[in-house]
């Protein structure tokens, strides 16, 4: 590995233009920083190095890089190559710092002793994206990523998927922005049945087939619902089980941020490793909550689950009426016992409910007059105008 990122360095050092200086110790890390480098055609601007005494030499020879990123997976004493790095490259020099433990306490540590930012192994792509493009003057068209929002339920039949869908048509009828809605429950998921659709193959060929994934396959894939709206859903054979590969979510993910304004995910009750990368890439999470004992149990372990997957997540707690006689915790009581008051209900609406069902319409459109649909409008509008977790602080980071 490391004789390969030796040729690496030789065949990317042009010292006249350094924007980023990178020591990577594995295949995966390297190609996924060339792969963002090459996308915001920052080729000229990226330099490897072998060793992060190789890099600080440069350094001092008078190369001044905009930022640096080490990877310290492999560190014996990764906070004094931190503290070195940041006493050679200067207060302005940014310190991207690798590692493999996802754990806020070593982030303080690494925060503490110089990283400007610290990302677990392999890096997400948008995250990459987001950091070279800010920092180094990137033009070449990614960004203005959109924006995950992620909705999940503290218990089964609560309105997720109800609330997702909703939520979806008026971001793409109403506010006649670009939406994409991802229904990631392959086997029982019903946002295809809400919207009159036929689910099709292309979500479990997206899956199955990562290196598949790009604008045109995308395109392709989706189900047209409206002008503004895209779903991407499936119906995978019940005796069939899916194995999914995280990366082909991660690399799903950002190609539709790169196509649309907002991607409202429909995650499965199910917790899977897939959670963890729809929670990290999401700007909020919106989290349906059933006021029974169960309910506030279910809601706690999953806020547990944001602070520990996504800290950067901002998440939105909503009542659901949904849980009819299951409200078995008081209002005030419950709140007290998650640490957070709710940040909006949405009542259970029966007739609205069954004329949407009835038409294959979100409750928006077939009962626009309903309660619920006055809720949904005020919810979104909440989490929309809200401002991101993104802008505040990416995952185990500052503002740059």
């Amino acid at each position: 590995m490391a004789a390969a990122v030796e040729r690496s360095a030789a065949a990317t050092r042009k010292p006249e233009r350094v924007g980023v200086v990178a020591i990577v110790h594995d295949q995966a890390t390297l190609d996924r920083i060339q792969g963002v480098i090459r996308e915001l055609q920052l080729d000229d601007e990226l330099n490897f190095e072998a060793t992060l005494d190789a890099a600080l030499r440069r350094i001092h020879e008078g190369v001044s890089p905009r930022v640096l990123v080490i990877d310290l997976s492999e560190s014996p004493a990764p906070i004094s190559e931190l503290s070195a790095a940041r006493a050679v490259g200067g207060a302005d020099l940014k310190v991207l710092a690798l590692g493999t433990v996802n754990d806020v306490g070593l982030y303080r540590d690494m925060i503490a002793a110089g990283a400007t930012d610290y990302l677990v192994k392999p890096p997400g792509r948008e995250q990459l994206n987001a950091i070279f493009e800010k920092n180094t003057g990137g033009g070449g068209g990614t960004g203005g990523l959109g924006q995950v929002i992620a909705f999940l339920g503290s218990r089964g039949g609560v309105g997720t998927t109800t609330a997702a869908v909703s939520s979806a048509w008026v971001f793409a009828e109403d506010r006649k922005e670009r939406t994409a809605l991802v229904d990631l429950d392959l086997h029982y998921g019903t946002v295809a049945l809400k919207l009159d659709s036929d689910p099709g193959n292309g979500l479990c060929e997206a899956l199955e087939q990562p290196s598949r994934i790009d604008s045109l396959f995308i395109e392709r894939a989706m189900i047209k619902v409206g002008e503004n709206l895209r779903i991407l859903a499936a119906e995978a054979a019940v005796a069939e089980p899916q194995v999914i590969d995280t990366g082909a979510i991660d690399v799903l993910l950002y190609e539709l941020r790169r196509k649309f304004a907002w991607v409202i995910v429909d995650l499965p009750r199910v917790v899977t490793p897939i959670h963890r990368v729809v929670l990290s890439a999401a700007s909020r999470a919106i989290l349906i909550c059933e006021r029974s004992l169960a309910g506030l149990r279910d809601t706690i372990r999953l806020q547990a689950l944001l602070r520990d997957q996504a800290p950067q997540t901002r998440l939105f707690l909503v009542e659901s009426g949904a849980h009819g006689d299951r409200a078995t915790v008081g209002k005030s009581e419950f709140e007290k016992a998650v640490g957070k008051s709710f940040d909006a209900t949405l009542s259970y609406d029966p007739k609205a409910a069954g004329a949407a069902a009835n038409a294959g319409q979100p409750v928006t459109l077939a009962a626009p007059r309903s309660t619920y649909s006055k809720e949904i409008n005020q919810l979104v509008l909440n989490f929309a105008e809200a401002p991101t977790a993104e802008a505040k602080k990416r995952r185990f980071a500052l503002p740059w």
